[in-house]
């Protein structure tokens, strides 16, 4: 039995040509790429990479893609292991209402284009198509399903992620439609994630990229290999989309909807803060409303959400603060730590026991209101004196909108402020930009490592 949506959406990314790309997904491929790999960059110092980075060694089956945090060849799954890590535990990632899912892709394509580029068979125009119908793979079968998937404590990222990097490594080792639709299937069969750690406080979300990067890879090689697999995956009655939503819903009805004319690529968004997406309009909210009030005294920071967002696991929690993630996760932290500094930053978020901080988040109160968008906040401040003022995000997600611009912006910023020199940051840049006419992705990876080895991150 097959699922002629499955095989058409495999077809699309199988064939899919960067001359083919709009301009607007083209330049939103490219500035995936580059804030992706710049997020990597000011994200070096977390002692787990290394951890991760020697267990995934163990694995390697050769030296032929590198491992961006020493510039170690490594074999690919190894490589998008220690790398998929790398570019999420900032968790300042791009996003999508369908997760983070660069974090998986980025890491899957990069290594295999190495890999395959060693036998002489990629450069970096196949790249770029391939990172392209990676997302819009993923994109199109969470958009509608992910509110379900993560009603249910499943993790969006590393589970519609590792579907995506099975795309593009199929796409990168020039496998045919019927192939890449095994491969994508195979990769729903080995996805998974869940969000416990968000209400624990730990880090198996760096490990998600990682295995989501690495299974993509595996899936892809078993399907080339010749292993078939279910083409009803999706929306078969014992399929994905019922098994991690409900069996009442088709979520797969818009999934080939204006596919090649209309790119969900583009929807994907930047983060200027470290934290959940969910967190950056509240923090610019704030800021404003600090600017406005003259960073004044507050004995009540009043923050609407809608109920989905209000009620998100780890959102809430107020402490004791004892690591990072908690820290990025907690609404109440993020407010104090931008009504202090005015900002929230990589180094604030490790600030877990600053008296200022502690003596403010009991003044935030959180509560549900389902008048108000998803991305929408509305916020009230008290201030000591007795005056009040309020702010309401009206631009949702589009205030953040990842394009050429914005993903430069952020790539100088992040570089700066772990120490990269303007020389290299301005290597990598070029090295994103002149993807399309790149006979290789060396000069991309060799950019990408030099600024990782300049990088210091002092917490």
């Amino acid at each position: 039995m097959s699922d002629t949506r499955l095989l058409a959406l495999s077809a699309f990314a199988s064939e899919l040509q960067v001359d083919a790309l709009p301009p607007d997904a083209l330049e939103a491929a490219k500035s995936a790429i580059l804030y992706g790999l710049a997020v990597g960059v000011a994200s070096t110092e977390a002692p787990l990479l290394r951890t991760l980075g020697d267990v995934a060694d163990g694995w390697a089956d050769g030296a032929n893609a590198t491992r961006f945090l020493d510039g170690r060849k490594t074999g690919a799954r190894a490589a998008a292991m220690a790398n998929g890590a790398l570019l999420h535990i900032r968790m300042q990632e791009d996003a999508h209402p369908a997760g983070h899912v660069g974090v998986v892709i980025l890491p899957a394509a990069i290594a295999v284009a190495e890999a395959v580029g060693s036998d002489g068979g990629t450069d970096g125009g196949e790249l770029l198509a391939a990172v392209a119908a990676g997302y819009e793979t993923a994109l199109r079968i969470g958009r509608d399903h992910a509110s379900a998937l993560s009603g249910r404590g499943f993790r969006t990222t590393p589970i519609y992620g590792a579907m995506g990097a099975a795309v593009a490594a199929s796409r990168l080792q020039g496998m045919t439609p019927e192939m890449t639709a095994n491969a994508l299937s195979l990769a729903a069969n080995m996805a998974g994630g869940l969000r416990e750690f968000q209400e624990a406080g730990t880090t198996e979300y760096a490990l998600h990229a990682g295995l989501g990067a690495q299974n993509g890879i595996m899936a892809a090689t078993l399907a080339r290999a010749g292993v078939p697999a279910a083409h009803t995956v999706l929306s078969g009655k014992a399929g994905f989309f019922g098994a991690y939503g409900d069996k009442d819903t088709d979520f797969g009805a818009r999934l080939l909807e204006d596919l090649g004319e209309v790119y969900e690529l583009e929807r994907i968004t930047y983060k200027p803060y470290p934290g959940g997406q969910f967190h950056r309009n509240i923090i610019g909210g704030l800021k404003a409303l600090r600017d406005r009030g003259g960073g004044r005294d507050v004995t009540a920071i009043r923050i609407r959400l809608n109920p989905f967002v209000a009620d998100f696991p780890g959102l809430q929690f107020a402490g004791p603060f004892e690591t990072y993630s908690q820290a990025f996760y907690s609404i109440p932290f993020c407010a104090a730590l931008t009504w202090v500094d005015g900002t929230v930053g990589f180094r604030g978020l490790h600030r877990f026991g600053d008296e200022r901080l502690l003596s403010l988040i009991p003044r935030v109160e959180i509560s549900a209101d389902d008048t108000r968008p998803v991305y929408d906040p509305e916020i009230e401040i008290d201030f000591t004196d007795g005056e009040t003022m309020n702010w309401a995000e009206e631009a949702g997600e589009d205030a953040y909108r990842l394009n050429w611009a914005s993903a430069t912006g952020m790539a100088r910023q992040l570089c700066d402020e772990v120490g990269v020199s303007p020389d290299s940051v301005r290597r990598l840049i070029d090295a994103v930009d002149g993807l399309a006419a790149a006979p290789s992705v060396d000069d991309l990876v060799a950019s990408v490592c030099r600024a990782v080895a300049e990088a210091k991150a002092d917490i």
